[in-house]
């Protein structure tokens, strides 16, 4: 069985676990956010395979980003090269992190593991390459050699979505977090159904004047109820224990599940209705969800035991403020639509960078636990072993966290202001921060036993 814990840090002899010491081989034990059985736990390869692919598809996006901003600032956002950076971001970085931390995650915050690890391998080996695949044929001008790419990706997603279902089926608890991932996992297959619309629509043009419209629903039933579900269950979760943080009331973040749930339902099922019902209705929900969730992360920042915050958390706090920002553009770019593209852009950017500054600064707190754990816990009391975050380089990180946060800020902020000079210096900066940490991830999974 599981045992939820908070506060878990390696020591030479010991772990510190919120003020409680716990022996040499229950520390053998300990996975991020909990101390769960061997047999539950995935093997490292499972969600360190997706966190490398993810990795690398964040390094491409970041340089497809820095040859797409003239484009941002223009508004141009229909354009192949800012299709295809997007999708780096949003499929590749975002979701395939998404897909490797659950695998870790479930056994901990459901008491049980995902149904079939060879359908979790199988997700992999089609999403990863058909992703690459489909990629390619945006970088060659249209998509137009990326259907069969499409077709693999999709697959995988939806092989995915079946055995969320199926571990979701047999999970015990039935709490908050239970509750975001059922409902992401809806939202993730309606994602894949609207963007099946999208591909062949390039072909028959069936959708006319509403493909824009359809557009608009695709990427914000990806972002508010594929993303940002799952980032509410996993906080409610992971946030705590990285800030030593008893949390506080959870009112927030229950009331942001059923609030972004219902909005991003009711745009799945009217986004073609008039803008009242299909557009104002379900953003006015979604938005107060997000800002519900806002304030419950706020409230694990107030409270927590930890002064000072370590380069990972401080990321974490900027992608959420970058967050906030996009949503404060969402009413403007609401009304204004397509009269202002340069607007929208703006609004999608913030919103798709801010969710990658909070994945980026995951990586600093999750790798580093998986590291520990299966390769030094197994020595932990042998031998002498590093601390959890001694595996990376602080001052690397915060140089790599200001590049990331400036980086993206400039972006939004030079794509607002129609800067392209400044748009293209902002996201090489970002890509530099990018790169960094891509550097400094490659050095933890690189970390061995003396």
């Amino acid at each position: 069985s599981a045992v939820r814990i908070i506060g878990v840090e390696n020591e030479s002899h010991g772990a510190r676990l919120a003020g409680v010491r716990v022996s040499s081989e229950q520390r053998a034990g300990v996975v991020v956010g909990g101390v769960a059985g061997r047999a539950e736990t995935p093997p490292f390869l499972l969600p360190g395979s997706h966190f490398g692919a993810a990795l690398v598809f964040w390094l491409v996006g970041s340089v497809a980003l820095v040859w797409s901003a003239p484009w941002l600032v223009a508004g141009l956002f229909p354009l192949p090269g800012v299709v295809g950076a997007t999708h780096l971001f949003t499929l590749g970085w975002i979701t395939t992190s998404i897909l490797g931390a659950l695998y870790q995650f479930l056994p901990v915050a459901l008491g049980t593991p995902i149904r079939s690890r060879r359908l979790a391998y199988a997700t992999l080996v089609l999403y990863v390459p058909g992703l690459a695949l489909f990629e390619a044929g945006w970088r060659g001008g249209g998509g137009g050699g990326g259907g069969g790419g499409a077709s693999a990706f999709g697959a995988g997603l939806l092989v995915f979505v079946g055995n969320l279902a199926a571990t979701l089926v047999r999970a015990k608890r039935r709490e908050l977090t239970w509750w975001a991932l059922v409902w992401a996992g809806f939202f993730l297959l309606a994602t894949v159904v609207i963007g099946v619309v999208l591909a062949t629509n390039l072909r028959w043009g069936y959708l006319g004047g509403g493909r824009f419209g359809t557009l608009g629903a695709h990427l914000h039933i990806a972002v508010f109820g594929w993303v940002l579900l799952v980032m509410i269950g996993v906080a409610r979760h992971l946030m705590p224990m990285f800030l030593l943080s008893d949390g506080g009331r959870v009112g927030p973040s229950r009331l942001a599940v059923a609030l972004v749930a219902g909005g991003v339902l009711g745009l799945t099922a009217l986004h073609h209705l008039p803008a009242l019902v299909g557009r104002w209705i379900p953003a006015v929900l979604i938005g107060a969800g997000a800002a519900a969730f806002l304030v419950q992360a706020m409230f694990f920042y107030r409270r927590r035991r930890r002064p000072a915050l370590d380069p990972g958390l401080r990321l974490a706090a900027v992608g959420l403020v970058v967050l906030a920002a996009g949503l404060l553009l969402g009413p403007a770019a609401l009304v204004r639509g397509l009269a202002a593209p340069r607007l929208a852009t703006a609004y999608v950017a913030a919103l798709v960078l801010g969710i990658s500054l909070f994945v980026a600064a995951h990586y600093y707190k999750i790798l580093p636990f998986l590291e520990w754990y299966h390769r030094f816990g197994p020595v932990a009391g042998k031998q002498p072993v590093p601390r959890v975050g001694e595996l990376y380089g602080e001052q690397p990180a915060v140089l790599a966290g200001a590049a990331l946060s400036v980086g993206a800020a400039g972006l939004v902020t030079a794509i607002l202001a129609g800067a392209p000079v400044f748009a293209r210096a902002a996201a090489t900066l970002y890509a530099a921060g990018a790169a960094l940490v891509v550097v400094q991830m490659i050095g933890i999974s690189r970390r061995r036993p003396a």
